[in-house]
């Protein structure tokens, strides 16, 4: 399968989860869109206790918008090399306001990874090979540890 091919399918199973019974990141339907959509902004605005003596760690929000950043960015670049990115939020400082502005995020997350995926039908370069692994590895990552902040949520 050529590199293009897999990475578009690594793709869909990090976004989406696997269509088989198991695949390499998650569990079917227990890709990344859905694992972003199970926090509600209050959880997504809420900082993560980091260990001491380490400060707190990103929320959830911050996570989503720092992916969908590099997402956006990787899909760009891939189609120019010089493009930059159209959003200046910085994502630390960066919280949903309500319910609606979570929602919105979480809609242009999945835009973002739509758009890689149609860069990736592109010709791509060696450079442009390792761009879109990249962006796809750190994918997975933020997918597995939302995962892992949904499944550690205190009950209620």
């Amino acid at each position: 399968m050529p590199h293009p091919e897999l990475l578009r399918d690594t793709l869909r199973e990090v976004l989406y989860g696997p269509v088989g019974l198991r695949g390499l990141f998650s569990e079917p339907g227990q890709g990344l869109l859905h694992a972003a959509h199970a926090f509600t902004a209050a959880q997504a605005r809420a900082p993560q206790p980091g260990q001491s003596p380490q400060p707190a760690r990103p929320s959830v929000a911050a996570r989503v918008m720092t992916l969908r950043q590099t997402l956006q960015l990787t899909a760009a670049t891939l189609a120019d090399p010089h493009a930059l990115l159209g959003d200046p939020t910085d994502p630390r400082t960066w919280a949903p306001a309500d319910d609606a502005a979570w929602r919105a995020e979480l809609v242009a997350l999945a835009g973002a990874g739509q758009a890689l995926y149609d860069a990736l039908y592109r010709p791509l370069s060696a450079e442009g090979l390792r761009e879109a692994h990249g962006a796809v590895v750190q994918a997975a990552r933020e997918a597995a540890v939302l995962r892992f902040i949904r499944d550690t949520l205190p009950a209620g």
